[in-house]
């Protein structure tokens, strides 16, 4: 019964996103404000700049590697993706926000020790799937995680994590300007 009631308020607070979701891409401010309840060990606090700076390190260390510039922390960014992850924390079920003007990656993991490197190495390791001659993922595989680390043109990123109610870390990491344009590659 408990599940089933879980599930009823996800669905429900998903209809609420979609329908009340602004007509400006940008102006998602305020859109969960005041969602969530709880548990205090459930509510989500604003990152530390300690919390930023785990984010911003691993993605930069990355792309460094590749020989694409670094990124910059987006407070709005982070914003929207604490959202998202506080919004997925009563299932924890691994989905992109509906709509995002921004690129997006997102992560779980069972347990509650999960870090921003384990979710920067997990979509990273979507690397042994992409054919750099090609500039494609290979067939049947996805790479579109580690192709949004690396995307050249993404220039912030924001991220935010929360713990499941069911077992488990969500990780949300938001881009600007987002990659993965059909016909473009990432390292141009």
């Amino acid at each position: 019964m408990a599940g089933l009631l879980l599930l009823a308020v996800d669905a429900v607070a998903l209809a609420l996103l979609i329908l009340a979701a602004p007509t400006a891409p940008h102006s998602l401010d305020g859109l969960f404000s005041g969602y969530g309840g709880g548990s205090p060990q459930h509510q989500q606090a604003d990152p530390t700049p300690e919390h930023e700076h785990h984010f911003l390190e691993a993605h930069n260390n990355l792309r460094a590697r590749y020989g694409v510039p670094p990124l910059r922390w987006s407070s709005k960014l982070a914003r929207y993706a604490r959202r998202w992850s506080s919004l997925r924390r009563f299932d924890c079920v691994v989905m992109h926000s509906p709509a995002s003007p921004y690129g997006e990656n997102v992560f779980w993991g069972t347990g509650s020790n999960w870090r921003a490197t384990d979710a920067v190495a997990s979509w990273a390791s979507e690397a042994s799937y992409f054919d750099w001659r090609a500039q494609a993922c290979h067939p049947g595989q996805v790479c579109g995680h580690f192709t949004q680390l690396v995307w050249n043109d993404t220039e912030y990123v924001g991220c935010g994590r929360s713990q499941c109610f069911v077992d488990g870390v969500f990780i949300t990491c938001s881009y600007d300007p987002p990659g993965n344009w059909k016909g473009e590659v990432p390292l141009t």
